[in-house]
């Protein structure tokens, strides 16, 4: 008996030594594992909708903000009658009551019953006195501009992540910092309750400053979504810049949708087809090719090309123009977008000098514009194109561009030869050190002399005057130039082009009083009907825009003009 006691002892003074020297080591040597494993198991933090940065527009106004929300949680182990709370809260809160009455039956001691609800169900909750329920303040994105901007500012989710548009783009300046409440356990690993949310928690994520002007931004959006109602179109786009900077002053796309509703189940409302989606532009590529012709000095604007009045047989395939037409200059080729004089005026120029003129204007690569989403452009390699291919690339079918790569083309064209990279963001407020980042304007590269461009400008303004495609787009108090496309779509079933399924699109710029080009544009009404010429469906368009815009970007009515047209 005595030397059983004696064991019992040495082993209780074993295990003491253990626990002792176990207790030691987390105390004095180690003590902040046990000060993390005690947290660990009595706190927990709840994530909440951090406070994103403003975005506004290039003078100041709002366009995305976060406000703070309710949101309402529940303690399941402390509610009285989970179903009798089911029911009532899924009629106030429009929730599924089964999904909800599932959801405060498990056995967790947090769960969300709807985030980011409305003050008036916030007070209709209250007025339950539901116990073991909690209210939270949760950062809750509102877009004051609606859906004029949707498709380009984009949307966040709940846990305020931006999805789409400038909202992802920008997601990692814009974003706050994690804001989350600590969770008190008891010993069990109960939840007791929820602390508030600590200061350092609440910062906001970065301001953006847009280059867009969010008044011309609803004008070009307004017009665009009338013009679309009124030809029965499925879709379109307005882009308006600066031809000098690459900065983007309006970026309208429809169809759209309200981001305030939170109702992301149309799809196709959320594409910015201005930047995310390849068309053929048709007849607006070809004063492309007559600038890129004439500074390689392959041919001279005198040049004359004989136009088979209105037929062409070429290599077994007919070309067509829409009028009979007998020699024209190069000039008139484009004033009366002549797609035989294109296709035999640039019959001499080789495949790779063409697709080098494409790349160097831009119409290969992406952008490079502050938008997530945007593709290529779309053609073969030159050393597939047959003489069909070329004669059919000069009128601006077989390939396919974007619309931004389509004006960043066209500014190059009218502003002395610069190729400009867009951009939609023009500053950058750090929140946490006040310093602003102003975004400069970039030159990717040169193009044409300016001589050139020059001489392209005035090709373009004969398609605006008497006789011109682009006549309708013409105004009394404006120089206005640009070229007009109606490009035929391809069939996605047939693979060939399909009957009365057109692309319309106008692009053109306006000269001022002083001289100078501030405002270039772009507009693309997709499958409109029954008529589907630009002259007809964009061209008024255009002319509509800028007629409201012109006192918004204080441009001065060119008097020389409206007195000579007056006086005729």
């Amino acid at each position: 008996m005595a030397g059983r006691l004696r064991l019992i002892q040495l082993i209780l003074l074993v295990m003491l030594g253990l626990i002792s020297a176990r207790a030691f080591e987390l105390q004095v040597i180690h003590p902040g594992q046990i000060i993390e494993r005690a947290n660990k198991r009595f706190d927990h933090a709840v994530e909440l909708s951090p406070h994103r940065g403003t975005i506004f527009d290039r003078s100041g106004a709002p366009l995305a903000i976060s406000l703070d929300v309710k949101s309402i949680a529940a303690n399941p182990k402390i509610l009285e009658n989970r179903h009798v709370a089911a029911r009532q809260l899924s009629k106030i809160l429009g929730l599924d009551r089964r999904v909800l009455e599932k959801k405060l039956s498990g056995k967790r001691y947090f769960v969300w019953v709807k985030r980011q609800v409305t003050p008036d169900e916030v007070e209709a909750v209250k007025a339950l006195k539901i116990k073991g329920l909690g209210f939270y303040d949760e950062a809750k994105r509102f877009y004051p501009e609606s859906e004029s901007l949707a498709n380009l500012i984009g949307f966040v989710g709940l846990d305020s992540k931006g999805l789409e548009g400038i909202e992802l783009y920008y997601d990692s300046l814009l974003k706050g910092k994690d804001r989350k409440i600590g969770v008190h356990r008891d010993g069990m690993g109960r939840i007791i309750y929820a602390r508030g949310l600590q200061p350092e928690n609440v910062n906001d994520g970065n301001a953006l400053w847009l280059t867009i002007d969010r008044r011309i931004q609803y004008i070009a959006f307004q017009e665009l979504k009338k013009a679309i109602s009124s030809f029965k179109a499925q879709s379109g786009f307005v882009i308006i810049t600066n031809p000098s900077t690459g900065e983007i002053l309006a970026l309208a796309s429809f169809p759209s949708f309200d981001p305030n509703k939170g109702s992301y189940r149309h799809l196709a409302g959320h594409a910015n087809i201005a930047i995310t989606h390849n068309f053929e532009p048709g007849s607006v590529i070809k004063p492309l090719w007559v600038s890129w012709g004439l500074e390689k000095k392959a041919f001279n604007i005198s040049r004359s090309i004989f136009c088979e009045n209105g037929a062409y047989t070429f290599h077994r395939v007919t070309i067509h123009d829409h009028e009979k037409y007998g020699w024209l200059p190069v000039n008139d080729i484009v004033k009366y977008s002549s797609n035989i004089g294109m296709a035999k005026l640039m019959d001499s120029i080789r495949a790779g000098e063409m697709y080098a003129c494409m790349d160097a204007f831009g119409l290969l690569e992406p952008t490079g514009i502050d938008f997530p989403g945007e593709p290529a452009g779309l053609t073969r390699s030159p050393g597939s194109w047959t003489s069909v291919d070329k004669a059919t690339i000069a009128f601006g079918q077989g390939f396919a561009v974007t619309g931004i790569q389509l004006i960043t083309a066209f500014n190059a064209m009218i502003n002395g030869g610069m190729v400009m990279k867009p951009y939609l963001v023009g500053r950058i407020a750090d929140a946490k050190t006040s310093s602003v980042q102003e975004i400069r304007p970039t030159i990717m590269r040169k193009v044409l002399s300016r001589e050139v461009s020059d001489q392209i400008v005035a090709v373009m303004k004969t398609v605006t005057v008497k006789g011109g495609t682009g006549e309708s787009a013409s105004m009394p108090t404006f120089q206005v130039f640009g070229k007009t496309g109606t490009a035929q779509k391809i069939d996605q079933l047939t693979g060939s082009y399909a009957d009365g399924d057109y692309i319309s699109s106008f692009v053109g710029g306006v000269i001022d009083a002083t001289g100078k080009t501030r405002m270039t544009m772009v507009v693309c009404i997709n499958e409109p009907r029954p008529y589907y010429y630009a002259s007809i469906v964009v061209c008024p368009l255009f002319k509509e825009i800028v007629s409201q815009c012109a006192t918004i970007m204080d441009l001065n009515p060119n008097i020389t003009i409206a007195t000579r047209e007056g006086s005729g």
